[in-house]
């Protein structure tokens, strides 16, 4: 039925139907994916949710139709799929809208209070974070996507001919918003808010059942993983490019930054190995070196091109017993092999804390002072 509506439209428009332009004049701005796009779903098109023709533009958030005269239409607003349809702000369903439709052209304002797919949670992320896409395709380095979030500093809307250092940070789950953490949240944005120092930052949720393949780069005869290699190539090769193209970002090595805390931050150390033409600073919280002795190995073979990337390690003493041993070990290596790393204070600092725990409260108290130290 829908498809002669259509055909009649467009062969009598003027007899028989009326424009009418939708208007998305309020979004839930967090919880609203930037890539994600948007649709409207009726009685017109068989409630068909992702329906390219009734595909809202990215840009004016608008979509112009064209409906039968004097006919009361049904109607809501999806993300693509009913599992991401709009839902009152509480989070339950909110019934089905109606149009009637006038003989002269009309304009319809549209606001979404909420989405289903993200209600029923207290978020505690700042008006500076967005969820850049929810399901950022990984391919062709890994065949799965990932859910990126962008932190902008307040002056990006503002002072639009700046450009700002980036830092991609993993387990992003744990950096801006309570919800979605594991045991607590970094607090990356409060943080950055209340820095002098401003950089957009870049998460990148980890795959949950994934997380031990791709964040480390070798095999432990328990445990399996050894995935590094391809999560990085996509870091470097697509999700980057991607980032520079997209946002007003410095892209030198010596403005891009990568940080993590225990996978992450074995993941972010050896980032800042095996690509050190791309990333310039590496934070690395609690490193698991355990993992494998394949990375100390990794270390004392490797030798660095240009002037090696500026290394910021803390770690507790009261995380696993032998955390800070670890990490000195690894600092020996470095500065055995790599002369800057021995004579130039301002290449490498290792900070031990005495109440240090491997947990999150732990990493948030400290990440000011690893961007202060890496930005200076």
């Amino acid at each position: 039925m829908f498809r002669i509506i259509i055909v009649l439209c467009a062969l009598f428009n003027s007899l028989h139907c009326v424009t009418v332009r939708f208007n998305l004049k309020q979004l839930p701005r967090f919880f609203t994916p930037l890539n994600d796009k948007i649709f409207l779903a009726g009685s017109f098109n068989q409630w068909i949710p992702n329906d390219q023709r009734y595909e809202f533009n990215s840009i004016t958030k608008s979509l112009t139709i064209d409906l039968p005269q004097s006919t009361t239409v049904e109607f809501k607003i999806t993300r693509g799929s009913w599992s991401t349809a709009e839902t009152w702000g509480d989070g339950t369903a909110r019934a089905n809208r109606k149009l009637t439709t006038s003989n002269n052209p009309q304009s319809i304002d549209v606001s979404i209070e909420q989405w289903s797919d993200t209600a029923g949670r207290v978020h505690t992320a700042t008006n500076q974070v967005y969820i850049l896409d929810s399901n950022f395709s990984m391919w062709n380095h890994l065949p799965r996507t990932r859910r990126i979030w962008i932190y902008l500093p307040r002056s990006y809307s503002t002072d639009l001919n700046r450009r700002y250092p980036v830092v991609y940070a993993h387990d992003a789950q744990n950096l801006f918003d309570a919800s979605t953490s594991f045991s607590g949240e970094w607090g990356v944005d409060e943080s950055l808010d209340n820095l002098s120092q401003e950089m957009i930052v870049v998460g990148i949720d980890n795959g949950g059942s994934e997380r031990l393949n791709e964040l480390t780069p070798y095999s432990n005869a328990n445990y399996g993983g050894g995935q590094a290699n391809l999560y990085l190539d996509f870091i470097v090769d697509k999700l980057r490019p991607y980032i520079n193209s997209h946002f007003r970002t410095k892209p030198e090595r010596e403005n891009t930054a990568i940080l993590g805390s225990s996978l992450g931050g074995l993941c972010s150390f050896y980032a800042g190995i095996r690509h050190e033409d791309i990333f310039g600073l590496i934070g690395i919280f609690s490193p698991s070196f355990w993992f494998s002795d394949d990375i100390y190995t990794y270390v004392a073979k490797h030798t660095f091109r240009n002037s090696p990337p500026r290394l910021y390690f803390v770690g507790g003493q009261l995380e696993s017993s032998t955390m800070v041993s670890n990490m000195q070990r690894m600092i020996n290596v470095l500065q055995n092999t790599t002369v800057e790393y021995k004579q130039n204070p301002t290449k490498l600092k290792l900070v031990v804390a005495a109440d240090g725990q491997h947990q999150e409260w732990f990493w948030r108290r400290e990440f000011p002072t690893a961007i202060k130290w890496l930005f200076p």
